[in-house]
């Protein structure tokens, strides 16, 4: 076994996993040298220190600190030291990490076209339904905050201000899916992360620190140009927050061209339609429904509830209220924080053992 194929095996025991094929091999190659990916092979997804990266790998710490120093300027490891400074590396998992951070203000055309070409036919035979291969999704939609109901009791983690305003720390990256695949002209600085892995990218200037002011007006660029907002699937502090189109997006393109039903979770919402007050201006139909949830018939239009996932694009656009959310019945569970989400994945795939034993390495 070769350093990247033991790469790739301990990047699978991730929840997010990284099956073994081709296509993913060459992307391994492409993004880590051999000497990179030997050093990367040794790490696990627990932050650990120089000293002993150096153990493990028998290498000497000034000759490691160089070498993992690039690979976190370029998105390939994650970096954050220790309260005294001593400088400390791990993993990042296929999704969110190695494919999105990369295409962050990258500078090669011809490396970012061949990248996006091999992630995205990597998603279509493997990754897509792997990321999406457990019941509990790794991903929700967050409503539209404009179109909540008014008279409707509204979770905490269900208001994307409220998350915004408990945030730490915000970086704003451009949206590695559009950037990669390039099929739609619409906003690509719009991909909001939060906390430690939002400073690690500012600090290695794949994004920019944003205010929580700011960060609402990315999301009403987003909602304007309709794009679907999406996070990590817990009530806990937000993570990340994606602004997803169907032609490019990951998230989405696992429902619409994977057809798969656990590619993320759908809001507590769903749509329903008055058709007393619809005055058919066809505002909903115009590139709002990622999922074709609305369609126009002989009596203006219908909506198909069983389609919806509750984005409220639709709402947000209605003149007269003819489109309104309301409670999706039974209301999606949802993990109460991002280590039981995770945990629970684990054990969905049958993997929980794997990745520990991998983060006792």
């Amino acid at each position: 076994m070769n350093d990247y194929q033991r790469l790739q095996q301990k990047l699978h025991a991730h929840p997010a996993g990284a099956p073994a094929t081709p296509t993913f091999d060459k992307i391994l190659r492409i993004l880590f040298s051999p000497e990179e990916a030997a050093v990367a092979a040794q790490l696990n997804f627990v932050l650990m220190p120089l000293a002993r990266i150096a153990e493990k790998t028998g290498q000497p710490a000034d000759r490691l600190y160089p070498l993992l120093e690039a690979m976190a300027d370029r998105g390939l490891v994650y970096a954050k030291p220790d309260r005294e400074g001593n400088p400390r590396y791990c993993l990042l998992p296929t999704i969110p990490g190695l494919f999105e951070f990369p295409f962050m203000r990258i500078n090669d055309p011809a490396k970012r076209d061949e990248l996006g070409r091999l992630w995205h036919e990597y998603h279509r035979e493997a990754l897509g339904n792997e990321f999406a291969g457990s019941k509990t999704p790794q991903m929700r939609v967050i409503p539209v905050q404009k179109s909540l109901p008014m008279n409707t009791e509204i979770m905490p983690y269900e208001v994307v201000a409220d998350m915004i305003n408990r945030a730490s720390y915000i970086a704003l990256a451009d949206c590695a899916c559009r950037v990669s695949l390039g099929q739609c002209d619409r906003p690509r600085e719009v991909c909001l992360i939060f906390g430690d892995h939002g400073r690690f990218l500012v600090e290695r200037g794949k994004a920019r620190s944003i205010s929580r002011q700011e960060a609402i007006q990315v999301l009403d660029k987003a909602e304007e140009a309709g794009l679907v907002h999406t996070c990590n699937n817990s009530m806990e502090q937000f993570v990340v927050v994606c602004n997803c189109c169907p032609c490019c997006c990951t998230i989405l393109r696992g429902l619409t061209e994977l057809h798969n039903p656990n590619a993320f979770a759908r809001s507590g919402f769903i749509i329903k339609h008055t058709p007393e007050i619809c005055i058919i201006c066809m505002a909903c139909l115009e590139d709002r429904c990622p999922v074709q949830a609305i369609t126009e018939n002989d009596e203006g239009i219908a909506v198909d509830q069983e389609l919806c996932i509750g984005c409220g694009l639709c709402v947000s656009v209605c003149p007269t209220g003819a489109l309104e959310l309301i409670r999706r019945e039974p209301v999606p569970a949802i993990p109460a924080s991002n280590r039981e989400l995770m945990t629970t994945i684990l054990k969905e795939k049958g993997r929980l053992e794997d990745f520990i034993k991998v983060n006792q390495s």
